[in-house]
């Protein structure tokens, strides 16, 4: 049985130094004292070679001492082994109590993003249009999806644009008029609320000479639908107006 197989590769000088714990040029001089032709620390060695260098040397090179590496030199100088070794200030039941006791990052992402403040008007079109529409799935928390607040934001952004065409700005204004358009086209609610038209007249049903007829739709709908123009809305609600006054 052969005790020291020769290596898989041919083994260079400073490899065989690593092993010994050698400076390479210690090594090299060893060698050629013994009449090997080494050039530098990048010559290969031949397997009899490295045998006999590992027989004479490797059992006076020193082994490691297994109670150093419990030192604390042997982690760093800022290793306290004795905190490695103390007891727990916890048991495993109480610490797994714990964790089930805290809140996950999930819930705590939901509950902040449940109270995030929103203006009125953007959480009117969240609640009122953009929950109220069937392709809305909704969560458990109650915070709307990504996509239904960008959506809202959009809106919001459009409406609020509207404001400096003739809307009023007023948030319980433009929520009555989100109510009677469904968050759409708020141009439209721009061009009437600027005639000083309130939402609750855009949305009456009213015939000929202003009065109440259940049968015709409101006058923004028509409005919308192209089916009556700005200056007819302002006739029948000054012909409505009058009609209340007078009665």
């Amino acid at each position: 049985m052969r005790l020291d197989p020769p290596p898989k590769h041919a083994m260079r000088v400073h490899e065989l130094a690593k092993e010994l714990g050698w400076p390479p040029g210690r090594l090299v001089d060893e060698l050629r004292s013994r009449g090997e032709w080494v050039k530098s620390a990048m010559s290969t060695l031949e397997a009899p070679v490295v045998r006999d260098i590992r027989r004479d040397y490797a059992a006076a090179s020193p082994e490691a001492d297994p109670e150093k590496s419990l030192e604390p030199a042997f982690y760093g100088d800022s290793a306290d082994l004795a905190a490695i070794t103390s007891e727990p200030d916890e048991t495993f039941a109480e610490a797994l109590a714990r964790v089930k006791a805290e809140p996950s990052r999930h819930q705590k992402s939901a509950t902040s993003k449940a109270n995030r403040w929103r203006s009125p008007v953007l959480q009117a079109l969240l609640d009122e249009i953009i929950a109220q529409r069937s392709g809305h799935l909704g969560q458990s928390s109650g915070e709307p999806f990504r996509w239904e607040l960008k959506k809202a934001e959009q809106w919001h952004m459009q409406w609020a644009k509207a404001c400096l065409t003739g809307l009023d700005d007023e948030d319980p204004i433009v929520i009555q008029w989100i109510r009677l358009s469904g968050g759409q086209r708020p141009h439209l609610a721009a061009e009437l609320s600027s005639a000083d038209i309130t939402p609750e007249e855009a949305g009456l049903r009213l015939g000929y000479g202003g009065r109440i007829d259940l049968r015709m739709d409101t006058l923004y709908a028509r409005f919308r639908d192209r089916r009556i123009t700005r200056s007819e809305v302002i006739v029948a609600v000054r012909q409505w107006r009058q009609n209340n006054a007078t009665g």
